[in-house]
């Protein structure tokens, strides 16, 4: 530094050692300096000299820092006037330059590290991708500055180039609002860096249609750098700069250097698997993790589940959020493990295995889990990595929240595609899972595997791996084949004694929306985009669908006649209640449903069908791709043809479903219910429509139960214990009686009753006859129920009373105890358990004339030991006879 000279230097990003050395030696030999307080960090600071003096200037106006300057400068000190980042880029200099030229104050430039540069390191992308951006415009949005004309941001977003945006995350939706304006697509990626570099610097990663609401809940306010484009994926084409065959003033054209096990045929572009497009549930346990949690969820996309005090404050509304207790999170998980196709898990991972571990049946079907710990360092593939694509979720949800994703199966490890993983993204169906392993293995060790398929995928996936080579359908197979993976074998295809995994190319359904007037050529065009992109096969399309407001569209219309496919439209409030990973609000606005084409696929697609790519938007077109589970229904109008179950959920808990019963309910499209028995159902199939109401309302519900299923939907009536004990099934049996039309048959799904609970809860009351009695006179008349009291007394039998004594009515009961003391005396053996099976089960033993009356409630049932009734070591017995075998 010169005396009696202004230098403007720029103090990077933030981080200390991004300072340059020129700016840093300028520091210490300052001896006036002027920084931005509120933008630049404190520490640079510590390199200056105890002498020098140091103004904030925060809080100081432009003719404020122009009198410091000026005046240092002519007292002959060396004035530093120190911006953040470069002072080039917003930095203002040029009015600061102006008042020292017109002072006639020399002065100097020192550049800086921008922190356009520090988020795009954060993030870790290129902003210039060959065949993507090779352009990088450095702007901001207009607010309270204005912005030149024909400089506003959606000018400026028509060129597609990568943007760089300063200054423009105050109004969040607006900016968008505006690229989108500008021609930008809702897939574009999004990546905001707040206090890039810094200590507590937060990247938040999303997309056009995903960022407005993952940077709210980020709860970031300012200093925050917006890039935007298509480049931040990081898909581009190979830079020519390296290439082999491209020579340049430094190097001619050279022979590529190849890996000895591999050939140059391993220079082909090996594609991307497929996104993860299943639906997931988000759990977390802290309020940091449900923060995470809810960051993830408006990123990637899954319901919410987090503990009711961590609710956030202004949920999204396409997300579900459903609070729950950290206590019953093991009930909650196995709910969620048969609802979901996988599960993001923010917490401990010793607590998530311990929470899973006795859910795990089969590779195969059990879905995805990926543990994140809470602070967002890493996303964790802990099951389900191939088949379920845990493996991809890690990758995505480390990606959106900017952890490192840990990915430990061994395939992957060596950045090969497993065959099953294949399988998955391919929307190919594995015919003999057993056979997973061996050609998995032969892949790894690098051991020849033949492949009878389609010849591009040995192109697109493993073009790295020449052990791997295509076979011909007749044969004869090479001896040294270690496994053969064939994809749609002819008859007679015979492997012999290799290994074999044999796969099946199940069809493709398409959903499309489309603008008002978008062209048939437009949509094919699109169409084949979004296939190419996926490596799917035009050929296996075996439909298409969309919102029915599109069902006068030429340009759909056309398209489908040109391809000879069958086309689809379904009511927009039908797909709406179809569940997607990205739902919109535009759609929702614009025809009803926050979905069009990701729900028209999955609809189209069936029972057991699956989203295998999620919507892709070209130009005017949105295209999904679902692959096909059972037959979708027929295009002529929907015939009644649901099932309906009357369901025993025993005591509402996961140990006390059976699991004919769980499978009844996850079969289940619509659960009908009392409220409370609804809500001990609801967190295990938390993805299901419930319908539910109170007390005396049990015509309605199973009326409104026989409705939905004549709509061709599978409906599950629920009953605590038994649906044929006090249960639903008699119900339904008549009113079904009254609607012969129906073709309806009614499945009664048993299960555990209150009485048989308590007796295990008791010890062996019911060893022999024993009679079941409800003490509710509100179907019953009283006089009724003393009579079957007085005749069960009389028969010396054990009694299981049920509804005893509610706050209104107690004198029955009181009725009841008088008529048991009668016939057997007050030391009859008795007890009760309130709560069976559930949280907070009490149990009492004893005599008839020390039972607590006062603590029993409709939620407790009574047994009145018979004849043969004892108490042994604390539990109630009813002796069956066996006491003569044992004497002989």
């Amino acid at each position: 530094m010169k005396p009696g000279t202004v230098t403007f230097a720029g103090a990077g990003p933030g981080a200390v050692d991004l300072l340059t050395l020129r700016c840093r030696d300028a520091i210490a030999q300052a001896e006036t300096i002027v920084y931005a307080g509120s933008l630049v960090n404190p520490e640079t600071l510590q390199f200056a000299s105890p002498q020098a003096e140091i103004f904030d200037s925060a809080g100081m106006t432009l003719d404020d820092t122009t009198r410091v300057l000026v005046a240092a400068a002519r007292q002959g000190k060396r004035a530093l006037r120190l911006h953040t980042g470069d002072p080039a880029v917003y930095g203002a200099i040029a009015e600061q330059i102006a008042r020292l030229d017109a002072a006639g104050v020399p002065w100097e430039i020192i550049p800086g590290v921008s922190s356009v540069f520090a988020a795009a390191a954060a993030a870790g992308c290129e902003l210039t991708l060959p065949g993507v951006s090779q352009t990088v415009i450095l702007t901001r949005r207009a607010g309270r500055t204005p912005v030149p004309a024909g400089q506003e941001l959606p000018a400026l977003a028509a060129h597609g180039a990568t943007l760089a945006l300063f200054l423009s995350a105050g109004d969040m939706p607006g900016l968008v609002a505006d690229l989108r304006a500008g021609g930008y697509a809702d897939d574009t990626p999004v990546v905001v860096v707040h206090r890039a570099s810094w200590p507590d610097e937060k990247i938040v990663r999303g997309t056009l249609a995903t960022i407005a609401s993952q940077f709210a809940a980020a709860d970031i306010s300012r200093q925050a750098l917006v890039l935007v484009g298509r480049a931040l994926a990081g898909d581009g084409e190979p830079s020519r700069l390296y290439d082999a065959g491209f020579s340049h003033g430094y190097r001619g054209r050279t022979t590529p250097l190849v890996p000895a096990q591999t050939t140059p045929a391993a220079a082909a572009t090996v594609a991307a698997p497929p996104p993860f497009t299943g639906r997931v549930a988000l759990v977390a346990l802290t309020a940091a993790g449900s923060r995470l949690a809810a960051s993830i969820a408006t990123a990637t996309g899954g319901d919410l589940f987090l503990p009711e005090k961590h609710l956030p404050a202004a949920a999204d509304p396409a997300r579900r959020v459903t609070p729950f207790d950290p206590a019953t999170l093991g009930t909650l998980l196995a709910g969620c493990w048969k609802a979901y196709d996988a599960l993001v898990l923010v917490m401990a991972t010793g607590i998530a295995v311990r929470k899973l571990a006795p859910l795990l049946r089969d590779k195969t079907a059990d879905p995805a889990a990926v543990v994140c710990d809470e602070t967002g360092r890493f996303a964790i593939s802990l099951v389900g990595g191939h088949i379920g694509g845990g493996n991809r979720l890690a990758r995505q949800v480390a990606a959106a929240i900017g952890a490192a994703p840990v990915v430990t199966t061994a395939t992957d490890a060596q950045g090969l595609l497993a065959f099953d993983e294949l399988a998955a993204g391919q929307g190919w169906e594995i015919l003999n899972p057993a056979a997973i392993k061996p050609a998995n293995a032969a892949l790894l060790a690098n051991r020849p595997v033949g492949f009878f398929g389609p010849p591009e995928i040995l192109a697109r996936h493993y073009a790295r791996r020449p052990a791997v080579q295509a076979l011909a359908a007749a044969g004869p197979f090479p001896a040294d084949l270690a496994a053969i993976v064939a994809v749609d074998p002819p008859a007679g295809f015979d492997p012999g004694a290799i290994p074999a995994l044999r796969l099946r190319r199940q069809p493709l359904c398409l959903g499309i929306g489309c603008r008002r007037g978008t062209t048939a050529e437009e949509i094919a065009a699109a169409v084949e985009t979004a296939l190419a992109a996926a490596g799917l096969e035009p050929e296996r399309v075996a439909g298409l669908a969309s919102v029915d407001a599109k069902q006068d569209e030429p340009g759909l219309i056309t398209f489908a006649g040109r391809r000879a496919l069958p086309l689809r439209f379904y009511p927009a409030t039908e797909l709406a209640a179809v569940p997607v990973p990205t739902p919109s609000s535009a759609p929702a606005k614009a025809v009803g449903t926050p979905s069009v084409a990701e729900a028209a696929a999955l609809r189209l697609a069936g029972a057991g069908g699956r989203l295998l790519w999620p919507k892709q938007i070209r130009g005017r077109v949105t295209v999904a791709v679902a692959v096909a589970g059972q037959p979708s229904p027929p295009a002529t109008p929907r015939q009644p043809s649901g099932a309906l179950a009357a369901v025993g959920i025993g005591g509402g808990t996961w140990e006390t479903l059976t699991g004919e019963a769980l499978e009844a309910l996850g079969h289940a499209d619509v659960i009908v219910g009392y409220g409370p028995y609804c809500d001990q159902v609801r967190p295990f199939f938390p993805a299901k429509r419930f319908l539910s109401s109170g007390m005396t309302r049990e015509v309605e519900r199973c009326r409104a139960a026989i409705a939905e299923c004549a709509e061709g939907r599978n409906v599950a009536v629920i009953s605590s214990g038994d649906a044929g004990v006090y249960g639903m099934a008699g119900l339904l049996l008549e009113l079904l009686a009254e609607r012969p039309e129906l073709a309806v048959e009614l499945r009664v799904v048993p299960g555990i009753t209150a009485a048989l609970a308590a007796a295990a809860v008791l010890g062996a009351p019911f060893m022999n006859d024993f009679a079941v009695i409800s003490l509710s006179d509100l179907l019953t008349d009283r006089e009724t129920i003393l009579r079957r009291l007085e005749h069960t007394a009389q028969a010396g039998i054990p009694c299981a009373l049920y509804n005893p004594r509610s706050q209104k009515r107690r004198e029955l009961f009181d009725q009841a105890l008088d008529i048991f003391r009668q016939a057997y005396g007050a030391a009859q053996p008795c007890g009760f358990v309130r709560n069976a099976g559930r949280d907070g089960q009490e149990r009492w033993v004893g005599a008839l004339a020390d039972l607590p009356v006062a603590r029993i409630d409709m939620s407790t049932l009574v047994v009145i030991g018979g004849s043969q009734s004892c108490i042994l070591g604390g539990r109630l017995l009813t002796r069956r006879g066996y006491a003569k075998r044992m004497d002989e």
